[in-house]
């Protein structure tokens, strides 16, 4: 090989992965405009990996040209064999992440009581589950023994699920004693009454089933943990009888 045909090999490698970041990064900002539906912005990122690693393949091909052509003949044949079978994965996966946002905005409102980290760990579980289906099925797809995926992807399920279940589990036995605990406060306390918890001190508004809803002086409205009513010395002066 001359001077020239080294020049030529490196061009299309480095050729390849600039054009491939350019061309990606023209596709993700395309995608991910604020104006697209959300399963098109959720996708854009695979779309634009597809780009960058399409451009770059292209680059190898093109330098393996050069470098021995005579390995390109057998190349045509074989692609168009397996084109199909990379193609078919690839639509996997993308389907896959635009499966997992709409299930996820469906769950959303169903969690709309639950805390931010409940609804981070649920989402997780749901990418997890399904990208993980769509993972197994694109590489069976090209053709690949898929024992060791499924293993891996076992053991991943596995510790998400367990980490969901204790961080319900704590969550939920968290939010029972702040119900317990208003069961006692409304006893003690009622809408009117001055309260006076910690450097807290203010009129109680309203006793919620997990908090005592307080407004204070400045006529800002604080939600007081109800368990803090039992845990803590309060001081409460009776509102005025309307009689």
């Amino acid at each position: 090989m001359t001077l020239i045909d080294w020049i030529l090999v490196g061009s299309f490698l480095v050729g390849g992965i600039v054009l491939g970041n350019i061309f990606g990064r023209i596709t993700n900002r395309a995608l991910s405009s604020e104006s697209r539906p959300q399963p098109i912005q959720d996708a854009a990122k695979p779309l634009s990996s597809l780009v960058l690693y399409g451009f770059v393949i292209a680059g190898l091909m093109s330098a393996l040209g050069i470098v021995q052509p005579d390995a390109l003949e057998e190349i045509p044949r074989d692609l168009i064999a397996f084109l199909p079978r990379v193609l078919s994965a690839a639509i996997i996966v993308i389907g896959a992440n635009v499966v997992t946002s709409f299930v996820q905005a469906a769950l959303r409102p169903m969690m709309g009581r639950s805390s931010a980290r409940v609804q981070r760990q649920v989402n997780l579980v749901v990418k997890a589950f399904i990208v993980g289906l769509a993972v197994v099925l694109a590489v069976t797809q090209i053709g690949i023994d898929t024992t060791i995926i499924n293993i891996v992807l076992a053991a991943v399920f596995f510790g998400l699920a367990a980490s969901m279940t204790l961080l319900v589990g704590l969550g939920g036995q968290a939010v029972a004693k702040e119900v317990a605990s208003s069961r006692a406060v409304r006893r003690l306390v009622n809408e009117g009454d001055q309260v006076s918890i910690g450097s807290l001190t203010g009129t109680v508004v309203a006793v919620r089933p997990t908090a005592v809803e307080i407004q204070d002086i400045t006529g800002a409205i604080m939600l007081v943990p109800s368990s803090q009513f039992v845990g803590e010395p309060v001081t409460v002066t009776r509102a005025p009888s309307s009689s």
